[in-house]
């Protein structure tokens, strides 16, 4: 009886640079100093801000195809307005990407100084034209 020769391809490893990016910037709102982080992935947007390194809530936006309306969660939140989904929302609009942007929001301010922070995003995104959000 004869064994048949088995063909086996060799896999090869090969070591990719992330392409992961990330900026930090401070902020004051209503006299309250925000830390921002944002992180870039190539398929989404990381946004972090806090005035004391709590994590306690997630919300995700995303445009939809083939249409202007836009898609907006909350994942994660013990916050009852959800002021991260707000600033998710509001952000993926004004910046028009289709790349979905997830923000996590941990900070005690008043809603109205949500749009000095959404300011201050759209501000930093387009100082940065490398980051090819704007």
């Amino acid at each position: 009886m004869e064994i048949p020769e088995r063909n086996l391809d060799i896999a090869t490893i090969e070591l990719v640079e992330p392409k992961t990016k990330m900026y930090s910037f401070t902020t004051e709102v209503l006299g309250v100093k925000l830390y921002i982080q944002i992180l870039c992935y190539d398929n989404c947007f990381f946004i972090v801000i806090n005035q004391n390194n709590r994590f306690s809530s997630l919300s995700v936006a995303m445009s939809q195809r083939n249409s202007i309306d836009t898609i907006c969660s909350t994942i994660l939140s013990i916050d009852p307005d959800c002021r991260s989904e707000s600033i998710a929302n509001t952000l993926i609009k004004k910046l028009k990407t289709s790349i979905p942007i997830y923000v996590s929001f941990n900070a005690d301010i008043e809603t109205i100084g949500l749009k000095d922070v959404i300011s201050s995003l759209i501000n930093f995104f387009k100082s940065h034209p490398e980051i090819g959000i704007c």
